[in-house]
């Protein structure tokens, strides 16, 4: 093959894995910040309200905070409400409200997979960050492809909050029973959540991350750029013994 059609070739190849490249790190940061929104917002899950015929309460939950609206204790011309527009943690529920309880195992795991989706996620996203200016072996190539996957599965057990109490018997609403005087606050709401923004969310994210994942896992590693910026950056191997010990080679001198 002659040399300018070698030359192409190549020029070829590396156009197409900086494409490869720039798309995967697009939708590894959208699946990352889509799972955030799922995972680390309130704004996952709703529980609406709906015994006043001139406004609508919700309480909008995630796995870890909750926010709510125009929340009715009372219904005719006399009736209050409790509004917190802002996501609050829940375990500031004590320090709002006064009122402890005990996380169901259900609710514990899907803190637990909303975490390792983040870190799993940012591990792999960090490896293919590098990719461009270290380069990268087949099998980290496949690792990073693993890390993605295992982020995916965690992210679609997140979605396990429709299971949990934060959806079939929230806290907050307890607490609000108490704080009205009656045990018929609840009644108010449905008997379930309805699934919300930040849920929608999470099943994106998900889609994103497995098909990230086969993605590293059937394509080729691509090789390393040259370009100057990453030349600059890239540390510079060295072979010779007397560059990686200068003082053996000042002693040597000594010596001769």
């Amino acid at each position: 093959m002659p040399e300018e059609a070698k030359e192409t070739k190549s020029q070829t190849t590396r156009e197409t894995g900086r494409v490869t490249w720039y798309a995967l790190m697009s939708l590894g940061l959208t699946a990352m910040i889509l799972g955030s929104i799922q995972n680390f917002s309130c704004k996952t899950i709703t529980l609406p309200q709906k015994s006043h015929p001139d406004r609508f309460g919700s309480l909008d939950s995630g796995p870890f905070s909750y926010r709510s609206s125009q929340i009715v204790f009372q219904g005719g011309v006399n009736s209050t409400s409790y509004a917190l527009d802002i996501c609050r943690y829940y375990s500031f529920l004590s320090y709002d409200l006064g009122y402890i309880w005990d996380d169901d195992p259900m609710t514990i795991a899907v803190r637990v997979f909303a975490f390792l989706a983040a870190i799993l996620g940012a591990l792999g996203l960090a490896g293919l960050l590098a990719v461009p200016c270290f380069g990268v072996s087949i099998c980290f190539w496949r690792c990073y492809g693993i890390l993605l996957l295992l982020a995916g599965i965690c992210q679609g057990m997140s979605l396990n909050i429709v299971n949990s109490s934060l959806c079939n018997n929230n806290p907050v609403l307890q607490i609000l029973d108490d704080a009205s005087g009656t045990t018929s606050l609840g009644n108010t709401f449905d008997d379930t959540c309805q699934v919300y923004v930040g849920f929608r969310c999470g099943i994106a994210a998900t889609v994103l991350w497995l098909f990230l994942a086969v993605c590293l896992l059937v394509l080729p590693a691509p090789s390393k750029w040259n370009d100057d910026w990453c030349s600059e950056h890239a540390p510079t191997p060295r072979t010779d013994q007397e560059e990686l010990n200068p003082t053996l080679k000042v002693r040597m001198d000594e010596r001769e």
